[in-house]
């Protein structure tokens, strides 16, 4: 997110952080300045010192497992999984203000540009994927882990902003408000298309993996999860938030839409996490335009965004 969220206070991020990860902090327990960092679509970000707070936006889709999933690879010797840590308390999620708040080492190359990865590196980021998948710790991984279902868990978000902008009742939302309506009406068709697409590879995907063994999977293996060394050779995968039992297809389909590789898996799974993808997408930043907005850079960000997977004509 480019704008700090002003409903959670920095003392209580700061009491937080001083609470549970004093032991991460140094003998004098005190790192500097906390440092909000306009960094990313799903979270509110800061430093403070050798830490990294993540204040989580993403209310609906937040699993404290799939963070707890990732700490359990790294602890199994998996490196390259840049997972959180655990509190005094033992809790990976905690909450402030009624936000799940993560806290991470500071990796200093996860605030630069993203590195243009070397072919060397894709490679093992598809190796290392692999290893997720078959991931099976002997403690067994944690409770609250979701598993696929084939459903579209925005539906009603995305039914309720699509009317919204048809019912011309996002006029005094906003500046994007209007824009939002005239887009809707402009690519009604288009949508309904592509949800009836969604609809008919959901079902075929939910007859195919009848009895099939789950794997591990990231969800979102991209520019912005993955960070690149240098060396051409180093790879390390974080945010870990969006893990989910599912079919491999649910990786392997992000690492076309991010990196333009060749398709891998089955042609269903495939198309099924496209469409998935571009419909939360349109759901998440249309439901936003329904509401009161004041078109900020968050607001223009998102804007651009929504236009992306749903061009104007």
């Amino acid at each position: 997110m480019l704008l700090e969220n002003e409903l959670v206070e920095r003392r209580s991020l700061l009491r937080l952080v001083t609470d549970n990860f004093q032991e991460f902090l140094g003998a004098a327990g005190e790192a500097g300045e906390l440092t909000f960092f306009p960094l990313g679509e799903d979270s509110w970000s800061y430093r403070y010192g050798p830490l990294w707070i993540s204040v989580r936006r993403d209310l609906d889709g937040h699993f404290p497992g799939a963070y707890e999933a990732a700490l359990r690879m790294r602890a199994s010797g998996k490196e390259f999984v840049l997972a959180p840590l655990a509190g005094r308390d033992g809790r990976v999620v905690h909450t402030v203000t009624g936000f799940p708040v993560v806290v991470f080492p500071y990796v200093e190359r996860a605030t630069s540009a993203p590195l243009a990865p070397a072919a060397a590196q894709l490679d093992r980021l598809v190796r290392q994927l692999e290893e997720v998948h078959c991931f099976s710790s002997p403690a067994g991984l944690p409770a609250g882990v979701p598993v696929e279902d084939f459903r579209f868990p925005f539906e009603t978000d995305l039914d309720k902003a699509l009317q919204a902008a048809l019912d011309g009742a996002t006029a005094g939302c906003g500046p994007y408000g209007p824009q939002l309506a005239g887009l809707v009406a402009r690519r009604r068709d288009h949508i309904t298309a592509l949800r009836q697409d969604a609809a008919r590879t959901a079902e075929e995907c939910a007859a195919l993996w009848q009895g099939e063994r789950p794997a591990l999977t990231h969800g979102d293996p991209s520019p912005a999860n993955v960070l690149f060394g240098t060396d051409g050779v180093d790879v390390g995968i974080l945010d870990w938030g969006g893990t989910m039992w599912a079919p491999p297809e649910r990786d392997w389909s992000a690492l076309t839409r991010a990196f333009g590789l060749p398709p891998r898996g089955r042609p269903a799974f495939l198309r099924f996490y496209e469409l998935r993808w571009v419909l939360a997408e349109i759901a998440e930043y249309a439901a936003r335009f329904t509401g009161p907005h004041t078109g900020d850079a968050d607001d223009r960000a998102m804007w651009e965004r929504l236009t992306r997977y749903l061009p104007p004509l």
